[in-house]
């Protein structure tokens, strides 16, 4: 005898809800697990990210510390380069009234040539100098008024002219300003 049940009873509802529940639990799983992955993920690139940008934050600060330290050296250079230049300005005025007499003669020694023009007189006198002397010609006079102009300063020629007693020479006298402020000035 073979017996039909028409009427779904619950012998056949539990192995179906059984297996339901399996797939949802199953589901479920995965979704957890994606959640899971993804979070972890997540969490890995934010731990990489900070990581890669505090390593960038420490060399930055490394750079900033150099350059400040390079920057508190180019101070203590530039300073130092102030006070050399101070020392020198110094130096230079305390030796400036020792050098002028021999810069003076050295450039009288280039000036004159001792073949055309013969000094018999020097006279320095603060910024002015009065010379007098003979010269060959008139050209040899005017060649030496250059070069004194070029080494010096301003040249004025007081006189030239024929000696007296000598009558192939010129006799000649000028005065050379060493600075060209006091050219005309008060000095004599």
């Amino acid at each position: 005898m073979v017996s039909i049940n028409l009427l779904k009873g619950q012998r056949y509802d539990e192995p179906l809800a059984r297996k339901r529940a399996k797939l949802e639990l199953f589901a479920g799983g995965c979704v957890m697990a994606g959640v899971c992955a993804f979070w972890g993920w997540v969490a890995i690139d934010v731990t990489e990210t900070t990581q890669r940008l505090e390593g960038e934050m420490q060399a930055k600060q490394a750079r900033v510390a150099l350059l400040q330290t390079t920057r508190q050296e180019i101070l203590a250079l530039e300073e130092q380069r102030q006070a050399m230049a101070a020392r020198e300005e110094r130096v230079n005025a305390l030796t400036s009234e020792l050098d002028s007499p021999v810069r003076l003669l050295s450039i009288i020694s280039k000036a004159v040539d001792p073949l055309d023009v013969w000094l018999l007189r020097l006279q320095a006198k603060d910024e002015k100098i009065a010379l007098s002397g003979v010269a060959r010609s008139l050209q040899d006079v005017s060649k030496l008024a250059k070069d004194f102009e070029k080494g010096l300063g301003p040249v004025d020629v007081v006189g030239a002219g024929p000696h007296a007693q000598l009558p192939d020479l010129f006799q000649f006298s000028m005065n050379v300003w060493m600075d060209s402020s006091n050219h005309g000035g008060t000095n004599s």
